[in-house]
């Protein structure tokens, strides 16, 4: 283990893997801030040279949509799969990994399962793992992410794909953030798996209500009209429609995570603000 702050958390070095994505680029900033040497890691990076001498890995790499020469198999699993492997020949005292809610071996939707195979990696792996199940999330007015971006209306417009009832226990990126940031530097914190959203849930309706800055109009897509959709329109892939469809819901409550990793979590209100 690294040197430690005077509260007792670890001072690194933690590695990174997949850290240009929405929640990547944010704990790059955070840990930024803090007296912790960060590497982050890329596709095609080596991972065994990068974990050598590391306290931590943070795995956030994986993909609900896949891009070209990629797979819900090679982004979702084997990049797990390639960090279990790395671990073998270091002494890294932690793995933290963002997994998804709802996640099932036995599902047919691939990035379901293929995120439950990590997840069962990870478990048999020597290496102690913080596994977050994970909400939609949301970031900040000025950097949405990819889900909220979607639903930003466009000329006074916003698709939804199903019938815009299925709730979603939505959760603020920094939120994410700070559960990452605590389940790797503080030893204190508990290994294993935990549920981790929201403090609410919202309906996708009401939470296209609330981050647009006036009215909109909401289209609703019948769900085999969004399914067909995927078949015709690129970098739009069913397995996505197809979690876009369900809800998306905890089955603990959410704050006992937050508690148990010495954060808060914020409510949609609190964090989505716009300037007047």
């Amino acid at each position: 283990m690294g040197a430690v702050t005077t509260d007792g958390w670890s001072t690194g070095p933690v590695a990174v893997v997949g850290a240009d994505g929405q929640v990547g680029s944010a704990l790059r900033d955070r840990l930024a801030e803090l007296p912790t040497e960060v590497r982050p890691l890329r596709r095609g990076d080596d991972l065994r040279a990068a974990f050598r001498g590391a306290d931590v890995v943070v795995h956030l790499a994986g993909a609900l949509a896949p891009g070209r020469g990629n797979s819900y198999r090679a982004a979702n699993r084997d990049t797990v799969a390639a960090t279990c492997a790395a671990l073998q020949d270091c002494a890294v005292r932690r793995v933290v990994f963002l997994s998804y809610l709802n996640v099932s071996a036995a599902s047919a939707n691939p990035y379901l399962r293929f995120k439950a195979e990590a997840e069962q990696l990870l478990q048999d792996c020597d290496t102690p793992a913080v596994i977050f199940r994970c909400a939609h999330i949301y970031g900040p007015p000025d950097q949405p992410g990819p889900t909220a971006s979607a639903l930003l209306g466009r000329h006074g417009r916003v698709v939804v794909p199903g019938p815009g009832s299925q709730r979603y226990a939505w959760i603020a990126r920094d939120d994410v953030v700070e559960a990452l940031v605590h389940a790797a530097l503080d030893p204190s914190t508990p290994t294993g798996t935990f549920d981790l959203a929201g403090p609410q849930a919202y309906t996708v309706d009401e939470f296209v209500g609330h981050i647009n800055p006036g009215p909109v109009r909401v289209r609703h897509l019948p769900g085999w009209a969004a399914r067909l959709a995927s078949r015709l329109v690129p970098g739009i892939p069913k397995p996505l429609i197809d979690v876009l469809l369900r809800d998306c819901l905890p089955v603990n409550d959410p704050r006992e995570t937050a508690d148990r990793f010495g954060f808060t979590l914020r409510t949609l209100t609190e964090t989505w603000r716009r300037s007047p």
